[in-house]
Order: C-alpha cells, then sequence, then structure tokens
C-alpha cells in the first residue's frame, strides 16, 4: 500500500503533548500542581480555614504548570526544525514484509521484524523503530479504506515488544 505523509508542526506539538501527558507521572504532577493551586485559591479566598502556603509552594506550582511545559513546548520545536527527516512529505510503501519511507533526502526500509512496537491513536499510527522515535502517520489525509487497509498491514506484524 501506497501513501504520502507530511507531518506539520502543530500536528506534531498535538502528537506529542499528548504522548507526554499520558505519562502516569505527568498526570501525577498535573495533578499535584492542580491540588497546590487549589490550596493557595481556597487560601486567598479564605473559603476554608487552611495553612498559609510558603514560598515552596509557589515555586513547585510555577515549574509545573509553567516552566515544565515551556520547557517540553521548546524541546518539540526545536527537535522539529532540526530534523529534515519530519519536515518531508513522506513517500511510504506498506507491505506485508517491510515499509519504505522516501523523503526528499533520504530513503529507509524497515523490516517488520525489527519494528519495536506500534500504536493506533485516534488520529495516528505510530510506528515505532526504538522506544523513543516513531515512524508518524497522520489519519488526517487517508480515507476510511486506506485505514482500514492499514489497520490490517500494521495487525498482521509481530513486533520486537
Amino acid at each position: 500500500m501506497k501513501l504520502k505523509a507530511k507531518v506539520t508542526i502543530r500536528q506534531y506539538l498535538k502528537i506529542l503533548f499528548s504522548l507526554t501527558y499520558s505519562k502516569p507521572i505527568m498526570i501525577f504532577l498535573v495533578c499535584f500542581a492542580l491540588l497546590l493551586g487549589l490550596w493557595i485559591a481556597l487560601y486567598h479566598l479564605n473559603i476554608l480555614n487552611l495553612p498559609e502556603p510558603v514560598i515552596y509552594q509557589y515555586i513547585t506550582l510555577l515549574l509545573i504548570a509553567v516552566i515544565q511545559p515551556t520547557v517540553i513546548f521548546t524541546t518539540i520545536l526545536r527537535n522539529y526544525y532540526s530534523s529534515n527527516h519530519l519536515r518531508e512529505t513522506l513517500d511510504m510503501d506498506l507491505t506485508e514484509d517491510e515499509i519504505k519511507i522516501r523523503g526528499e533526502s533520504f530513503y529507509m526500509e524497515i523490516l517488520w521484524s525489527k519494528i519495536y512496537k506500534i500504536v493506533e491513536k485516534k488520529n495516528w499510527f505510530l510506528i515505532y523503530q526504538n522506544n523513543l522515535s516513531a515512524i508518524l502517520i497522520p489519519k488526517k489525509e487517508l480515507s476510511p479504506a486506506q485505514i482500514k487497509q492499514i489497520q490490517e498491514i500494521l495487525g498482521s506484524v509481530k513486533t520486537i515488544n
């Protein structure tokens, strides 16, 4: 099956923020920040008799709610703009044995048996080469028939993980 895929910066930001904030530690940190924010708000509104937050609570809230997302955002931007592979339109050929990818500056063939894992999200197919790097296929540009065909191909793949 042949298809073309291009990942925009907006799509890349969405998928990576989604993947990052779906990890248990990140969910825990966000919940912790919400509790800190609630504590600070309830104290200043005099709704409950809570102890006064000290500077550490404010710093922790700032780190989790502002600094961390900013660092993640800038890292994603830097990664996207430093990689030609991410910004290129990719011509992909998915067969029973392998995936062939041709970009403007590279050509790659990967046997399905060497693929780490395959994940299907609502708007994406993620074909992981290892635990950190994945081939991104946005569903946005695909027809329902193409999505079904990709699901069948990927469903028959035996991965490493």
